[in-house]
């Protein structure tokens, strides 16, 4: 019985999980700094977020998002990842949409960037640990922006309550030197609980159908053998029997 169960939830596996997870990386990623309006810092391994006396930066990281449908499902969600491995204080840190993806890491600045439009913020997240990912959701940003046919979506970070004290954090960013590393680079991940139903002709469909009803044929098979088995014979006696022996 345990089997037939098994084999039950095995198919309705390959009909119903549909769920799909893909990861982008940034095809640009830096952070500009008022306080050294003409510094490029595209290079670095690392990316800042800050605002206390001496300092004032936030990050930009550009993503190709031509993947995601014009009009992606309800269930569809996309969110920032990044790996903090240096914090100064707990602070909040917001994420925008910057609608300016013209630029390059090996040129942007705080004076060009200053330039750049800002929608108001998506997501807030409190960042109060190291050798931890945070998470922004951003999908309502992704949306709209596949909705009105851009393939590519900038993201700008930046400190929007100290909370405590100078606020500055540190993320890696893509641009690492070991293998090892690359693994906290940072990703936009788009989730698809319902993607689109497998292509005309797929034959998923069909065969998870035919196993199933192989099942459910075995199953009502087994139940009635089982039944027949535990059925109980008659020891009762024809009317009349012992008459017709006298």
């Amino acid at each position: 019985m345990l089997v037939i169960v098994l084999l039950v939830l095995l198919s309705a596996s390959l009909i119903a999980d549909a769920s799909e997870l893909i990861v982008e990386t940034p095809l640009a990623d830096t952070f500009v700094d008022a306080y050294d309006v003409s510094e490029i810092y595209g290079d670095r391994d690392y990316l800042e977020v800050s605002d206390f006396a001496s300092g004032f930066s936030i990050i930009a990281l550009k993503f190709d998002i031509s993947s995601v449908p014009v009009n992606p499902e309800p269930s569809f969600r996309a969110q920032l990842h990044l790996y903090c491995f240096e914090l100064a204080n707990p602070h909040a840190i917001s994420v925008h949409w910057c609608v300016n993806n013209t630029w390059a890491e090996e040129d942007l600045n705080f004076v060009l960037f200053s330039d750049f439009f800002r929608t108001s913020l998506a997501d807030i997240v409190r960042v109060d640990a190291i050798n931890t990912w945070f998470e922004w959701n951003v999908t309502s940003f992704i949306r709209v922006a596949r909705e009105e046919n851009y393939e590519e979506v900038t993201l700008a970070l930046e400190v929007q309550d100290p909370l405590d004290g100078a606020a500055l954090a540190l993320f890696a960013s893509k641009d690492q030197e070991t293998q090892e590393a690359l693994q906290y680079q940072p990703q936009l991940v788009l989730t698809y609980t319902n993607p689109e139903p497998p292509p005309q002709g797929s034959p998923i469909v069909p065969i998870a159908l035919g196993v199933t009803a192989a099942i459910v044929v075995a199953l009502l098979v087994y139940r009635f053998s089982r039944n027949r088995q535990r059925r109980p014979r008659s020891h009762k006696r024809r009317p009349g029997l012992h008459l017709a022996e006298r």
